[in-house]
Order: structure tokens, then sequence, then C-alpha cells
């Protein structure tokens, strides 16, 4: 599995209106994408505490073949090119994924928190204690949780998408708004 996320950063007076209304008539085409396990169409508001403007979607990935046919073919990633210019990727490795209680309908929240592994440590010996409590946790409002590792610099990515708001605010934790989230064409796998 893998994750990935983008952001499209939005000027301070963008009236983020526009993006919801976008994601209200278009989110749904998402729904049964061959390979997506889940997509959380999100937006960060400088007027709530974000740093900036921000629509940046999160991914997962059951499949390399169902990330790249998003990322390059028809319908997909396009669109936002076509609408907002082309945006860096960040993608992950996902080390594994815990669902909650709460159904994704009923998501309004989602944080990412980033913690590097520890330095002169071999993965194998550090992936599994960075990630380990994250996964086994969460609460009743827990859609899931996702741990995942950004090989190019050796950092955790630990996200929960969950039923409760998110501050925006924190500057250790990127906090977003849910506006709408898609499932692939298979449920994502529960864990064992």
């Amino acid at each position: 599995m893998y994750a990935m996320q983008y952001a499209v950063g939005l000027p301070t007076d963008h009236d983020m209106g526009t993006v919801r209304a976008r994601v209200e008539r278009t989110g749904h085409l998402m729904d049964g994408f061959p390979g997506l396990g889940l997509k959380a169409f999100l937006v960060r508001e400088r007027d709530r505490g974000a740093p900036r403007n921000e629509y940046a979607p999160f991914y997962v990935w059951r499949d390399v073949d169902g990330m790249r046919a998003f990322c390059w073919g028809e319908p997909g990633y396009s669109a936002i090119v076509r609408d907002f210019g082309r945006q860096p990727i960040q993608d992950w490795t996902v080390v594994g994924l815990a669902e909650g209680p709460a159904a994704a309908s009923e998501a309004r929240g989602l944080t990412r928190r980033t913690v590097a592994l520890p330095d002169g440590v071999a993965p194998s010996a550090a992936v599994g204690p960075a990630t380990e409590a994250f996964l086994a946790g969460g609460g009743p409002g827990t859609v899931c949780r996702v741990a995942a590792v950004d090989v190019t610099t050796w950092t955790v990515v630990l996200v929960e998408l969950t039923t409760h708001a998110v501050a925006q605010d924190d500057p250790d934790v990127a906090g977003f708004e849910v506006l709408h989230v898609s499932s692939g064409a298979v449920d994502v796998p529960r864990p064992a």
C-alpha cells in the first residue's frame, strides 16, 4: 500500500467556497476508482489558523497500478494540473492501516504528524517502535489510522482520519477539514 498527498496553495483572499463546491460537484467521481483504498478531500484555511489556504487531498492506494493510473491517466490528477497547475506529490510506503469504529462518511478531520526516525538506527529496528502504538490507538471517533515511511528523508508520517473537527493552528501537527471521503472498488482491508 502507498499513501500520497499534494497541496494546492491558494491565495489568502481565495474564496474557499469554490473548493467546497468543486468537491461537492466532483468528489463522487473517485468513488470506486480501481486500486484506491481511500481519498480524503481536505482543506486548510488561514482564517481557521492554518499557515495558508490549501486544498490538499490525502490518498491511500492498495496498489501501485491504481496510483499510477490516477497520477498520469484520465480521469485523475490531470484535472488538478488543468485547474491549479502541476503540484509536487508527496508519497509514502504504508507500514500499516488500522480501521477504527467510525464510518468514513462521518469523517470531519484529518491530522498528519511527521516523526524523524533516529539517526544511526536501522529501519528494521526503528519503524516498528515509531508506528506500533499509533496504529494500536485511536478512539470512538477514529475512522482509520495510517502509518507510512518516507524513505527519502527516513521520516514516519502518522495520519488519523476522525469524526472530530481538528485544530488547524498546531505547528507540530497538520490539521485538515474533511469535505468528502471516497473509497475504491474494493474496501480497504481490515487488519487481522
